[in-house]
């Protein structure tokens, strides 16, 4: 499974069949490929195929072009390499499967949770490291890049997530197999891509603060006027419009008021 050029010729579970659908169900198939080869190419293959899947947008901020991504890359990886390491490979006819909705990813890993480790646990995020296949790991663990930290996936996947705005993976059980399931951002994806638009329509001091806040975290209207050398009124109109394009949004009142990105 780890060496061999072409495991599947002995072991038919050495697999794992990706999926893209139409929408929120799986009436219209886009995309499939069913993925053999040794499993460390499989978790490349895989991750290819995720990338080349989700939706991914582009913004501007001052001189600075940014990509972002529809899911965090971390969450998505992790994912994967979970279901890689700790999916059951006794169980004849069983693979992973990946399945891409416009809405959310689902992670399918065949076999029951080990004794002791259970869906609410990790759903409290809770560290968990038996092993269903220490060969396995350890060998992923050698090779780099695979597996930053045992026992720590979880934390990092929900914290990927939380940090791109999206809810933390849901964990289930189904009787026989595991799916992990990462809730993407739906129409609020594209919600942001108008907000992107908006932003083409502001000025270059704007811009600027809009870098100072992406560094800094807030910016009250003193410190506008330090970084952009303007007189507070024109501080004033100039971070209000930003407020209406719903690109910063106001605190406080009065002398205390400041600004965050939105």
């Amino acid at each position: 499974m780890l060496f061999c050029e072409d495991p599947y010729r002995f072991l038919r579970q050495n697999e794992i069949t990706c999926a893209q659908f139409k929408g929120a169900d799986m009436l219209r198939i886009i995309d499939r490929r069913d993925l053999r080869g040794p499993l460390p190419d499989l978790v490349v293959e895989a991750e290819q195929f995720l990338y080349r899947h989700i939706r991914i947008g582009h913004e501007v901020i001052g001189f600075e072009g940014i990509d972002y991504w529809e899911y965090p890359r971390e969450a998505m990886r992790e994912a994967l390499i979970n279901a890689v390491i700790h999916r059951d490979y006794s169980i004849v006819g069983g693979r992973i499967r990946i399945f891409m909705f416009d809405d959310r990813i689902e992670f399918y890993s065949p076999g029951d949770l080990l004794p002791g480790v259970t869906v609410e646990k990790m759903q409290r995020l809770e560290s968990q490291s038996k092993l269903r296949n220490p060969v396995i790991v350890e060998v992923f663990r050698d090779l780099g890049g695979f597996i930053e930290k045992m026992g720590t996936g979880i934390q990092r996947m929900a914290r990927a997530m939380q940090e791109h705005g999206l809810a933390i993976p849901r964990f289930e059980e189904l009787g026989g197999e595991f799916r992990l399931t990462l809730i993407g951002p739906g129409e609020r994806f594209m919600e942001k891509a108008a907000a992107l638009v908006r932003q083409q329509e502001i000025n270059d001091r704007q811009r600027q603060a809009l870098t100072y806040l992406r560094e800094h975290g807030r910016i009250a209207r003193q410190e506008y006027c330090r970084l952009t050398g303007v007189h507070h009124t024109v501080a004033s109109s100039e971070l209000r419009d930003l407020v209406d394009k719903d690109l910063i949004s106001r605190h406080g009142a009065g002398r205390e008021t400041y600004y965050t990105l939105t």
